[in-house]
């Protein structure tokens, strides 16, 4: 009995549902896709009047019910995302917070994950919570303590983290916090909220001290994994052992060294250490070659039992499983005899995944694993085609990685903003050494297993190999733009990118055509970056309350204010100079010279190139900080007391060195950056005494704000770059009628020329 639908309306329900789970976090979403689906139902009722590609869609009634499956997947979406219950661990951060009192507590619970090291160098793992107890800072009653549930994302201390294993029941004494939202208006900021919430865990604890009060199995896959890359490393050492480990077990389940991972993402070689579709081909392939003699039931039973090993080893990432179900898909249609159509098979198998679990829509490694098989399955045998003038085995080798990051590049873009500019060529030469490194890692994996000694001397064969890959990796990773700032793409840009990729998939006059298609997607990048650095002038201040952060655009040199410890410069400052196309930072200020405050210079200027750098010489300084500016290549101006230096139409003035208050024209306006002292009243009093000009901004950073100085200095406008903001002193401001920045509650802000402020949340204040 035939199906009661053609494969024209599953691949349009199965799109459906996919776009209904990216509808569903949308403002209006349901509206736009009830809209929209109504529309295109209508106007193809009334195919005979429109073109003839319209007429072969599918009929109006399977868009109906297209549309249905979109509002289904956004209800299901909606129902499978996770909430905090009543007695989640994250409401006690509210409950003492109300109280006044330091969410200081004591929390026992069992270990759920691996612990890893993390770039600050502590232990992060994610624990099941059991009890709690307040811990009250002068030793006194707790004043809350009891049962809780929910999970925890925990950081603690190298030393007291490195005993830790998952199974078993822990104390963890630190401080409860809940994980702030990161959306940002001005750079797609990482939203750790969210991704906590995906986790289902909605707090977190930095973990001063740990103790173990139960110890758990040592049975479990994450034993397995600690076995294999413990056997690994203790032959190719601290650095080589995780990254060959990497390349079984994924760098989710393995401690790769944070440089290793930085110097692989600049060169377009994450997807090496991804544990997904590149690792699946190749072990598949090996042991379909072995197989070969054998029947094909024979070879469908080794090759399913082979990834399915490969899975779970990995953790059954989400990668991982599309990677294993396509392979395992692949293998029923060779057994099988059939030829079924792969991007079709690809749909279905997403499908499937994200009904089994739909928060994986929003998993970026999810998303751009499925974008690079489908590149791989649709685009590669074409792009081939056209290097005929290369010599076989080169031409497969460039077409690969070729038709992957075609099909990736819109959507890396708008999210990261940065182009791996020597990714192909690394790609390709790499490839050998990657597919020996795979195999090798998969079989010392399987002899760890069985003997770790046996592990440890098969992977000492990968000794050289690892190392010259790595080598090669840090070579072009050391050259000049190796990573190139475009800019964040808009969703418009990307959309009409994608469109154009399609096009040229499906149309054949596209095909013909497609140097059109590349020049027109080349303009769509390059122009508004062109535009952007050529004719914008702004000041943004950073949403950073540990550190102050600026950041002035202008067409004759960027200018960059601190830049705050390892972690701002990777993520706030580091993803806000990518959103903005900016490759190279004309003018590095150091306001003060504590690593803690400016630690993320060294690891910036890998990225972002620094022309001249200008610190305070006479301020306190720290020896991790001086050693770190020492080895910057860059040009090193000291700032002077009462001395001008100039950059475009940005000028800065010292005016006191420790703590650091700074004086700037920018683009005619005047600003005031004052850091807050130990002691207030002698900064007030030198305020008085040195009859500085009425300030049309005031940049002010520290914890506590000092009303003083608004009678003393009259700004129009405040900045405040400050975790706590008295409400007393938010009444003074309204009563004064002085437009004031939060970072702490408004986060990042932006100012133009025309004196009008841009916060990242309407705060309804816009100008001075």
């Amino acid at each position: 009995m035939p199906l009661p639908f053609i494969q024209a309306d599953a691949i349009l329900w199965g799109l459906a549902f996919i776009v209904g789970l990216y509808l569903g976090g949308a403002p209006w979403g349901w509206i736009i896709a009830l809209v929209l689906g109504l529309l295109i139902s209508v106007c193809r009722n009334q195919a005979p009047i429109w073109p003839k590609f319209w007429r072969s869609l599918p009929p109006g009634r399977s868009w109906l019910i297209a549309t249905g499956i979109t509002l289904l997947a956004m209800a299901y979406l909606f129902l499978r995302t996770p909430n905090p219950g009543a007695t989640d661990i994250s409401r006690v951060v509210t409950r003492l917070t109300a109280m006044g009192a330091e969410p200081t507590v004591m929390v026992e619970g069992h270990v759920e994950t691996y612990p890893l090291l993390n770039r600050a160098g502590k232990y992060r793992f994610f624990m099941g919570v059991k009890r709690y107890q307040h811990l009250p800072r002068d030793g006194g009653e707790p004043m809350l303590q009891g049962q809780a549930s929910g999970r925890l994302y925990v950081t603690v201390p190298e030393e007291a983290g490195q005993d830790i294993r998952p199974g078993q029941t822990v104390a963890i004494t630190g401080f409860l916090y809940q994980p702030k939202a990161g959306g940002n208006a001005f750079y797609r900021a990482f939203n750790f909220q969210r991704q906590l919430q995906l986790e289902r865990t909605f707090a977190g604890l930095a973990g001063r001290d740990a103790k173990i009060l139960k110890p758990g199995s040592p049975w479990g896959l994450w034993a397995l994994r600690e076995r294999i890359f413990t056997a690994q490393g203790e032959k190719l050492g601290p650095e080589l052992g995780p990254l060959l480990s990497a390349m079984l077990l994924g760098s989710r389940a393995v401690g790769v060294p944070a440089f290793i991972g930085d110097a692989f993402r600049r060169v377009g070689l994450s997807h090496a250490m991804a544990a997904s579709g590149f690792q699946t081909s190749i072990i598949l392939g090996l042991v379909m070659v072995l197989a070969r003699p054998l029947p094909k039931s024979r070879q469908l039973q080794i090759g399913g039992a082979a990834l399915i090993v490969f899975a779970g080893l990995s953790g059954f990432a989400p990668s991982v499983m599309r990677a294993v179900l396509m392979g395992l898909a692949g293998l029923v249609a060779l057994a099988g005899d059939s030829k079924n159509q792969p991007a079709a098979l690809l749909l279905a198998i997403a499908v499937i995944m994200l009904l089994v679990n739909p928060l994986w829509s929003e998993d970026l490694g999810f998303q751009l694993s499925f974008l690079a098989t489908l590149g791989l399955i649709v685009s590669a045998a074409a792009i081939e085609a056209r290097l005929s003038w290369l010599p076989g085995p080169l031409a497969n080798l460039t077409a690969i990685p070729l038709a992957a990051n075609i099909w990736i590049f819109p959507l890396a873009l708008a999210i990261f903003g940065v182009f791996p500019t020597y990714g192909l060529i690394v790609n390709v030469i790499t490839t050998f050494l990657l597919s020996l490194m795979t195999v090798g890692s998969f079989i010392s994996g399987l002899g760890a297993v069985i003997w770790p000694t046996l592990g440890a001397l098969l992977a000492w064969v990968m000794y050289y190999p690892t190392l010259i890959l790595l080598w090669l990796v840090n070579f072009f990773g050391s050259l000049p733009y190796s990573l190139l700032a475009l800019g964040a793409l808009g969703w418009t840009q990307v959309f009409a990118l994608y469109g154009l990729i399609l096009l040229v998939w499906l149309h054949p006059w596209w095909q013909r055509r497609w140097i059109l298609a590349l020049g027109t997607g080349l303009g769509l990048v390059i122009v508004p970056f062109l535009l952007l650095q050529t004719n914008t002038f702004r000041v943004t201040v950073l949403d950073s309350t540990q550190t102050p952060i600026m950041v002035i655009q202008q067409p004759g040199g960027n200018v960059v204010i601190n830049s705050g410890d390892l972690k701002n410069a990777g993520t706030s400052l580091g993803s806000f100079l990518a959103a903005q196309g900016i490759n190279q930072i004309h003018w590095a200020i150091a306001t003060t010279r504590q690593s803690r405050d400016q630690g993320g210079w060294a690891d910036l200027a890998k990225v972002t190139p620094i022309t001249r750098i200008s610190e305070i010489p006479t301020a306190s300084s720290d020896e991790d900080y001086r050693e770190m500016v020492s080895k910057l290549p860059s040009d090193k101006q000291p700032l002077r007391l009462d001395q001008e230096a100039q950059l475009g139409d940005v000028a800065l003035k010292l005016l006191r060195a420790d703590p650091a208050v700074i004086q700037m024209t920018i683009k005619g306006k005047k600003w005031l950056f004052i850091s807050e002292p130990p002691r207030s009243l002698g900064q007030s009093i030198w305020l008085r005494s040195a009859n500085l000009p009425r300030p049309d901004v005031l940049w002010w950073w520290g914890r506590k704000f000092d009303p003083n100085l608004l009678d003393i200095l009259q700004p129009q406008a405040l900045v405040l770059t400050t975790a706590q903001l008295p409400p007393a002193v938010q009444d003074q401001l309204k009563s004064r009628r002085i437009s004031y920045y939060w970072a702490g509650q408004d986060g990042a802000v932006q100012w133009q020329p025309s004196g009008r402020f841009l916060p990242n949340q309407n705060t309804g204040e816009s100008g001075l």
